[in-house]
């Protein structure tokens, strides 16, 4: 798939639109502020480094993650219309979790996870149209998310536990 300049930044927007529209507080700023930085990478990013994988073409990532979010609001939506708790989760977090689920894959502040390859033979024979930096750190995507994350001082909730317990329990 090739998508348009129009369509590319199409797909920024409506990213960016997700984070306006459902973070919120100092995690919405933090998120805006560091995504600004690195849109001239993010914006062309692969979600992939194989062409038979998912979105694995410039601008493929964005497109890969507005789809997530809308999958996933999708599927809550079903989930909640068939009766189920929905109440272990805010919609927040899941657009959070959803945004954010891939992040690793833009590598490090400093180096891209993906490269274009530059082995013919590995783009015509393996359909490896991007090859991974070997000159960062080697760290597994949602681990590489996390460690992002918290090197931007973006918050990251555990959800398993009702807020009350932590206010209840533990000192102030």
């Amino acid at each position: 798939m090739k998508l348009t300049a129009e369509q590319i930044q199409a797909n920024w927007i409506e990213f960016n639109t997700n984070i306006e529209t459902y973070i919120t507080g100092d995690r919405k700023q933090r998120l805006l502020d560091f995504y600004s930085k690195y849109e001239d990478r993010i914006i062309l990013m692969p979600a992939a480094h194989k062409k038979e994988y998912h979105s694995a073409f410039p601008g493929g990532y964005v497109d890969h993650v507005n789809r997530v979010v809308k999958a996933a609001l999708s599927m809550s939506a079903v989930w909640e219309g068939f009766g189920c708790d929905m109440t272990t989760f805010t919609t927040e977090e899941l657009v959070f979790s959803a945004i954010n689920h891939d992040l690793g894959k833009m590598g490090q502040q400093e180096g891209e996870y993906y490269q274009p390859n530059d082995s013919k033979w590995h783009v015509e024979k393996l359909g490896q149209i991007y090859k991974f930096n070997t000159d960062i750190p080697a760290m597994k995507v949602p681990e590489r998310s996390l460690f992002i994350l918290q090197e931007i001082g973006c918050k990251v909730t555990d959800s398993s536990q009702p807020s009350y317990v932590n206010e209840r329990l533990l000192p102030i």
